[in-house]
């Protein structure tokens, strides 16, 4: 702000800040999108209408609003982050422009916009995030977004349930010995020829430290490429896995589903039971 002399009084003049628009069609269907050129005339004409300066429109053609990893948008992100470029705030015809899911454009307003006085303009939904409507509607996109997100969740747990009961992979870590390809796990030779290692010399007497030993001295890594301890090599004898049965017991649901086969057999369950017989 700075004062400005008009007939002998000096008046405070407020410093105007200058706006961005974005504008964007799908890669998805040109069909479905309104075209760049008119995002950029609805942009241009409101921008006129408020009395702003509209100082760069930055644009995607044929990309998902899905992503971030857009190159207009992350020229946009560079340009307002730049204190001297005094943005007040994103100008879009609608929101789904620049975000697809709802937790993406939260992000943007809550994370860019607002610690630094910016505001996002949607102008067919008639939204400001610098009024107080604007606001409650920012509040009701949160709700949205996470219904949207719980519904996703539920979606994803009932797949992955339905998945494991057909006894397929349904996710989670792989052990030591096995690989994932094309969706199916399989047999990493090498690594599983050290499974074995492991539970026979546990069962003719040597125990975890010796073999943890054993093993870094014959220069064989575990799956991170680390050297061994005596925790890895008892957690590779407390895996009933390698006898081709498993549980899948997902981190947020616990379901207890027991598998057969799913990973493929390493060990014979004779073996296994020797190895408990000693723990």
């Amino acid at each position: 702000m700075v004062l400005q002399k008009t007939g002998g009084i000096y008046m405070k003049e407020t410093k105007v800040k200058k706006w961005v628009g974005y504008v964007r069609i799908s890669s998805d269907s040109q069909m479905e999108n309104t075209s760049i050129s008119e995002q950029v005339r609805q942009i241009e004409a409101f921008c006129v209408s408020q009395g702003w300066q509209l100082a760069a429109i930055f644009k995607d053609e044929g990309v998902s609003g899905s992503t971030i990893e857009r190159d207009g948008y992350q020229e946009m992100l560079h340009y307002i982050q730049q204190p001297e470029h005094e943005v007040g705030g994103i100008v879009v015809t609608k929101s789904d422009r620049i975000h697809r899911q709802l937790n993406h454009l939260l992000d943007l307003i809550e994370e860019e916009l607002e610690p630094h006085g910016m505001a996002f303009i949607s102008v067919t939904e008639r939204m400001d995030t610098s009024t107080p409507q604007g606001k409650i509607f920012l509040q009701m996109l949160g709700g949205f977004a996470e219904f949207e997100r719980a519904t996703i969740n539920e979606r994803t747990r009932n797949g992955r349930i339905a998945t494991a009961r057909k006894n397929q992979y349904a996710g989670g870590g792989i052990p030591y010995g096995y690989r994932l390809w094309n969706g199916n796990i399989e047999l990493d030779n090498q690594q599983a020829s050290t499974v074995k290692y492991i539970f026979q010399e546990y069962v003719e007497g040597t125990n975890p430290y010796r073999i943890a030993k054993l093993l870094n001295k014959a220069g064989i890594q575990t799956k991170t490429g680390k050297a061994w301890t005596v925790v890895q090599v008892q957690n590779i004898l407390n895996n009933e896995t390698y006898t081709g049965f498993n549980m899948y017991n997902g981190q947020k649901e616990k379901n207890g589903i027991r598998q057969k086969d799913v990973f493929p057999r390493i060990i014979s369950r004779q073996l296994w039971n020797k190895a408990r017989q000693i723990s």
